[in-house]
């Protein structure tokens, strides 16, 4: 089966879409080990200011950014920065 008669494939590309592909994995690769260390640097930073981790253990954050890349730094994001982590429980009135 030829992939080249596809009418989506790009045939101009030849050997170079492979060569291509393996830069695109490998940078997908450095993105992910890059966030996994960030998001562990803030970590020690958020507790060396006395602020709570929330939701997972350090390990755990540093291993989600690892395996599932930017989707968990969103949710770290929301967890530690945002408005719904900023959120104060209201005095209950006498």
């Amino acid at each position: 089966m030829d992939s080249m008669n596809l009418p989506f494939a790009f045939p101009a590309l030849g050997p170079l879409a492979g060569f291509l592909a393996v830069l695109f994995a490998l940078g997908m690769i450095v993105l992910h080990i890059t966030l996994a260390i960030s998001l562990s640097q803030d970590m020690s930073r958020l507790r060396a200011q006395g602020r709570p981790v929330m939701v997972l253990t350090p390990f755990t954050w540093g291993l989600a950014a690892l395996v599932l890349g930017l989707i968990a730094v969103v949710f770290y994001w929301v967890c530690h920065y945002s408005r719904f982590a900023r959120m104060e429980k209201k005095p209950d009135a006498p």
